[in-house]
């Protein structure tokens, strides 16, 4: 096989101009020798080589003298193949024992570079999560006005369901029974606001920063102001115990991240205003929803409304539900009647002696109201 094939490398060697030429290689029967385009030519006996395997690629064969005056190099993968069979089997072994070496190396270079990148994605990654919690477990320095801000963008992003109720007697009506309740908010600085919306949905919301938002469904349905009042406390509670501004939080991005830790609330702001014009704002998990229950008992019994009013609702609401095909709306966010009867009974249990006291509302005059308006 000798001088039967060529192959493209080089030359190192002091008497070439600047050290290094590019070179024919050819195979011969005593060794490897090299020709320049300038037609030098260079020779190493197979039983004086060195061999050496590495370069960029991994894969450049280096054959150099017992001086390491002379190199020739070549990256030709089909090199390797044409030393092994020409070269003899020492020279073949040696080639053999060099790439498993390099192979070695190379491998262990890649696992250390793979552990390497590894370790840094999960410092980034932790380092991103470790910012992310780092800003929503800072939500008690956060000021209430950053919740009023959220909810007024939440509320002028959206529309509402039906028709604002400007009717005093209905509008009257409820905002009794928030005024009633406000005083006992754990949360200072809320000011909460009433709409009510004639709409045939069995339902009511409470934005971040205390925009309520009651339909006429919900005052038609119930039976007493109590229980509505008791629905109000609970909805109250979402804004008090900020679970809206929380799920914002749990909605943002790295970047609004950053502006919270440095005390910049725009970011937020403008999230809530995406969120509310989907009304995901006002969605919350179950735990937030028990918890929002459990304040609720608490606040209707440190203003004297019997907290089983709630349950009461509830109550109502399990038994004619066949007949309240709107209420799905509010329930399907909510848990099941049962266990929420059950956690507002199991509360009220751990209450102190009370007095309660209703509210001071003429129930058939708004009925009545509400009558008419839903017939204009």
């Amino acid at each position: 096989m000798y001088g039967a094939e060529e192959f493209a490398g080089g030359v190192f060697h002091q008497s070439i101009e600047g050290g290094r030429a590019t070179a024919t290689i050819e195979l011969t029967a005593s060794g490897v020798k090299a020709v320049t385009s300038t037609g030098q030519t260079f020779e190493i006996r197979y039983q004086d080589c060195a061999l050496d395997v590495g370069g960029a690629s991994g894969r450049m064969v280096f054959l150099r003298t017992m001086d390491r005056r002379l190199t020739i190099f070549c990256e030709d993968r089909r090199f390797p193949k044409a030393l092994e069979m020409d070269a003899g089997p020492e020279f073949a072994e040696q080639l053999a024992t060099v790439q498993k070496s390099r192979w070695r190396e190379g491998f262990q270079w890649r696992m250390w570079l793979a552990v390497g990148t590894a370790v840094c994605l999960l410092c980034l990654v932790g380092g991103y999560y470790a910012l992310l919690w780092t800003a929503k477990s800072s939500i008690g320095a956060i000021p209430v006005s950053a919740d009023i801000q959220i909810g007024k963008a939440a509320f002028d992003a959206r529309t509402l369901e039906g028709p604002q109720v400007t009717d005093r007697v209905v509008v009257d009506a409820v905002k009794a029974m928030v005024a009633r309740l406000e005083p006992h908010a754990e949360l200072k600085g809320l000011t909460f606001d009433v709409y009510v919306v004639n709409s045939s949905d069995i339902n009511a919301y409470c934005l971040p920063g205390g925009k309520i938002v009651v339909f006429t469904g919900l005052l038609k349905t119930a039976q007493s102001a109590e229980q509505v009042t008791g629905v109000l406390s609970h909805e109250m509670s979402h804004a008090i115990k900020r679970h809206g501004l929380r799920h914002v939080m749990e909605s943002m991005g790295i970047v609004v991240a950053v502006e919270l830790l440095v005390g910049d609330v725009g970011g937020l702001v403008s999230l809530a205003a995406d969120l509310g014009k989907s009304a995901a704002l006002t969605s919350y998990s179950r735990d937030a929803e028990t918890e929002a229950d459990v304040t609720g008992v608490k606040m209707l019994h440190a203003a004297a409304i019997d907290p089983l009013e709630l349950a009461g609702f509830f109550e109502l609401l399990k038994q004619q539900q066949p007949e309240f095909t709107a209420a799905i709306q509010w329930l399907s966010t909510h848990p099941q009647h049962d266990e929420r009867i059950a956690t507002v009974r199991g509360e009220v249990a751990k209450l102190p002696p009370q007095e309660y006291r209703g509210m001071e509302i003429d129930w058939e005059k708004l009925q009545q109201r509400l009558q008419e308006i839903g017939a204009e």
